[in-house]
C-alpha cells in the first residue's frame, strides 16, 4: 500500500512532490520522520485534485502550513502530506478588508497591513505559523485572537466542493476552531482599520521586544506546548514544578520560558513526546492540574 501511496502520486499535480519527505526539514521543532509524499499544489484547483483523488483512493490527508505548533514522530507519516506553504498565498485588499490565502505567513500578512496603513494585526506579530494554521488554532497573543479581527472564512469540503462562512457562523474556541478534521482553509477574510503607519510600526516593535525577551527564539520549537488552563498560564506551573531546564535526550524545557520544549540540536520526536508526557504528569501530581497540548503529535508511533 506504501508503493501505491507514491505511485498514484507520481505526475499527479504540476506542482512539486517530494517522495520519502524528511518531515524534520519542514516543521519548526525540526523533528520527525519520512512522508510517503509530500505535495506542493500551486493553486486550488490544483489542490481540489489531489483531494478528490485522495478521498477515492482512500489516502490518509495531513494538512501543512510551516509545520509549526507540530511534532512528527519518527517513523513519519502514511499516506499523503500537503503544503500549501508555497503556492497558496495571494493576499489582496480592499479598503481596509484583506483576503489572504492559507499557505500565507502571518509575519508576511501583517508587514503588508502595516505597508497599507492598517492596523488590528499587531499582536501577531511572531507568530511563525501561516493564515491557515492560524485561524485553524485561533492563533492568540497579547489578549488578542485571530478571530477578532476575521470576517470570513473560506474552506474545501472533501469532495472538493468550496464555501465560504462569515465569522457568526464559525465556532471559535482557545485556541480551536470547530471544523470537519477532512475540511480545509483556504482563505482568511479580515477587517483592518486605518491607522498611522508610524504608530502601528512601533506597536509591531513593541510586540517584538516582548516576543524576544520572554520566548526562546535561538533553538527550534514547536512554539507553545500547552493551552493555558483556568488556573492561570501554563509556563507558571511548569515552572513551579521545577521542570525549567529539565530534558529528556536533546529536548529541553526552555530556562527562558517554561511552556516551550526547545530541540537542543538533533533531537528526537520520541524525545520531544517522552518530555511532554513527563511535564504533564508532574504538573498534575503536584498541581492538579491537567495540561491540554496546543502542539499536535501525528506519525506513526
Amino acid at each position: 500500500m506504501e508503493r501505491d501511496y507514491k505511485k498514484w502520486a507520481s505526475g499527479l499535480i504540476k506542482g512539486k512532490v517530494l517522495f520519502d519527505a524528511p518531515m524534520r526539514q519542514f516543521t519548526s521543532m525540526q523533528v520527525g520522520g519520512p512522508a510517503d509524499s509530500l505535495f506542493f499544489p500551486r493553486d486550488v484547483n490544483e489542490l481540489k485534485k489531489v483531494v478528490r483523488y485522495a478521498r477515492r483512493k482512500k489516502i490518509p490527508l495531513l494538512i501543512l502550513g510551516r509545520g509549526t505548533n507540530l511534532v512528527v514522530r519518527d517513523r513519519g507519516v502514511r499516506g499523503w502530506v500537503i503544503s500549501l506553504a508555497q503556492g497558496m498565498k495571494k493576499i489582496q485588499m480592499d479598503g481596509e478588508v484583506v483576503d489572504a490565502e492559507a499557505g500565507l505567513s502571518l509575519q508576511r500578512l501583517i508587514q503588508f497591513s502595516v505597508q497599507k496603513g492598517l492596523t488590528g494585526l499587531e499582536p501577531f506579530f511572531g507568530i511563525p505559523g501561516t493564515v491557515g494554521g492560524g485561524l485553524a488554532m485561533n492563533a492568540g497573543a497579547w489578549g488578542s485572537e485571530l478571530k477578532d479581527v476575521l470576517l470570513s472564512v473560506t474552506l474545501m469540503k472533501e469532495d472538493g466542493e468550496i464555501l465560504e462562512k462569515s465569522r457568526s457562523k464559525l465556532r471559535f474556541s482557545y485556541r480551536g476552531l470547530a471544523i470537519p478534521s477532512s475540511w480545509i482553509i483556504l482563505k482568511g477574510r479580515f477587517k483592518l482599520k486605518t491607522g498611522k503607519r508610524e504608530e502601528i510600526l512601533e506597536r509591531v516593535r513593541s510586540y517584538s521586544e516582548m516576543r524576544k525577551k520572554r520566548q526562546p527564539l535561538d533553538y527550534p520549537s514547536a512554539g507553545s506546548v500547552f493551552k493555558n488552563p483556568e488556573e492561570g498560564p501554563a509556563g507558571k506551573w511548569i515552572e513551579e514544578a521545577g521542570l525549567k531546564g529539565f530534558r529528556i535526550g536533546r529536548a529541553m524545557v526552555s530556562e527562558r520560558h517554561a511552556n516551550f520544549i526547545i530541540n537542543l540540536g538533533k533531537a528526537k520526536a520520541e524525545e520531544v513526546i517522552r518530555l511532554m508526557e513527563f511535564v504533564e504528569k508532574k504538573v498534575y501530581e503536584g498541581k492538579g492540574i491537567s495540561l491540554e497540548r496546543e502542539v499536535k503529535v501525528v506519525g506513526e508511533s
